[in-house]
C-alpha cells in the first residue's frame, strides 16, 4: 500500500491559553495571536506539502487553525469528535495554578504520571490515545499515498506520539507538550504508523506560545 503522510498540527494559542485555564471540550476561540500562528502555518505547509485532505476537531480552536490551511490548498474541512481535546470533567475552566489544591490526588498524577492519569470525572490520556489513533488510521486508510492535515490539541497528540514513541512512562516524558501551531509528521503505510518528526515550530519566527512548564 502507499505511504500516506499525516501532518498533525496542535491548534493555535486559544482565548482558553490567555487564560490559563484546563479548556478540555470549550468552545474558545483563537486568539489574534493564534491566528497569525494558523497563518504562519498554513504558508508552511504550502510551501513544503501537497495537501490533499484536511480534517479537524470540531472545537472552535482547532477548526479556525484548520480554516488557514484548508483555504490555502482550497480544501473543505472534515470534523471529527475523536481528535477533541481530553474531556476535563471537573477540571474543566479551571484554573492550571488553582488545580493543585481542588483536586490534589488527580493532579498529582497527571503532573508525575500521564500515562495513567485521569481529569477528574473525565477522560484518562490512555482513552484519549485510543480515539485518536482509531480516527487517525480511519483518516489515512481513506487517503492511500496522499498527504492529509489533521488539525488537534495538545493532549490529543502528545498520547498520539506517546502510542507510537513506545507507550512507557519514559516516552510519554520525553515528549513533552508541543507549542501551539507545532506540526507532527507521521506516516501510515500497510497498516501501520510511524512517528517521522515531533513538534517542528520553526516556521512560528518568534510568535511560539505553549502550556506552562509545570502541567
Amino acid at each position: 500500500m502507499a505511504e500516506t503522510t499525516i501532518l498533525l498540527v496542535r491548534h493555535g494559542q486559544s482565548e482558553g491559553n490567555i487564560l490559563n485555564v484546563f479548556t478540555g471540550h470549550s468552545g474558545y476561540s483563537l486568539s489574534d495571536l493564534g491566528h497569525k500562528q494558523a497563518a504562519l502555518t498554513a504558508a508552511y505547509i504550502l510551501g513544503n506539502y501537497t495537501v490533499d485532505a484536511v480534517y479537524s476537531s470540531d472545537l472552535p480552536r482547532a477548526f479556525q487553525t484548520a480554516e488557514h490551511i484548508a483555504k490555502a490548498f482550497s480544501l473543505p474541512i472534515v470534523t471529527d469528535c475523536r481528535v477533541r481535546e481530553i474531556n476535563a470533567g471537573a477540571w474543566e475552566n479551571k484554573r492550571f495554578t488553582d488545580l493543585p489544591d481542588l483536586y490534589p490526588e488527580d493532579f498529582t498524577v497527571w503532573c508525575e504520571d500521564l500515562v495513567h492519569a485521569r481529569c477528574t470525572g473525565g477522560e484518562s490520556v490512555s482513552e484519549v490515545a485510543e480515539r485518536t489513533e482509531n480516527a487517525l488510521r480511519e483518516f489515512a486508510a481513506a487517503n492511500p499515498g496522499k498527504c492529509i492535515v489533521v488539525v488537534a490539541h495538545a493532549t490529543t497528540i502528545r498520547s498520539m506520539l506517546w502510542k507510537l514513541t513506545g507507550g512507557t512512562k519514559e516516552a510519554m516524558e520525553a515528549l513533552t507538550w508541543g507549542c501551539n501551531c507545532s506540526v507532527s509528521k507521521l506516516t501510515y503505510t500497510d497498516g501501520e504508523l510511524q512517528l517521522e518528526s515531533a513538534y517542528y515550530g520553526d516556521h512560528l519566527r518568534g510568535f511560539s506560545t505553549a502550556l506552562p512548564s509545570d502541567v
